[in-house]
């Protein structure tokens, strides 16, 4: 029972710490510094405005499918990388899995269009991060979760 008792204290502990470095982590970032970061809280990912899922409606919101797209009801998953800068600037796109009919230069120039993002940070300096943005078609529209389409 001693040995139970401690794992469980142990396993309590960390998930303890887990939460409160997530809690912590969310107003790490202000006015371009970080102040007082943990020792376990070393980085800080980049940001899009409005937060992840923010992001994604606004993407979901503001793509304009290609018309050749539709017509041939494409398929796939359609990803593009690209480079946020210290000062939340994107830049660097590049198409890294394309499904043809315009669909990556369409993603990217409604990306380019976006409000600069909270960089990320490392070691208390604002540093260049690589970001992936994968976008999912199925028969020609826009493959959201729950299989929900969106057609436009």
């Amino acid at each position: 029972m001693g040995f139970f008792w401690i794992h469980k204290l142990s396993f309590m502990c960390i998930v303890s710490i887990s939460i409160l470095s997530q809690a912590v982590g969310q107003s790490l970032v202000l006015d371009d510094s970080i102040a007082d970061i943990p020792p376990h809280m070393i980085e800080v990912f980049p940001e899009p405005p409005y937060g992840t899922n923010g992001f994604k409606n606004w993407i979901v919101k503001n793509y304009k499918i290609p018309t050749a797209a539709k017509k041939a009801k494409v398929n796939g998953k359609l990803i593009i990388n690209f480079t946020i800068e210290k000062d939340g600037r994107l830049s660097n796109f590049q198409i890294t899995k394309d499904i043809g009919y315009h669909t990556g230069e369409a993603l990217i120039e409604l990306i380019r269009k976006s409000s600069p993002w909270k960089p990320g940070y490392q070691d208390g300096r604002a540093v260049k991060c690589g970001y992936t943005y994968p976008l999912r078609f199925d028969a020609g529209n826009l493959a959201l979760e729950n299989n929900k389409r969106k057609t436009k």
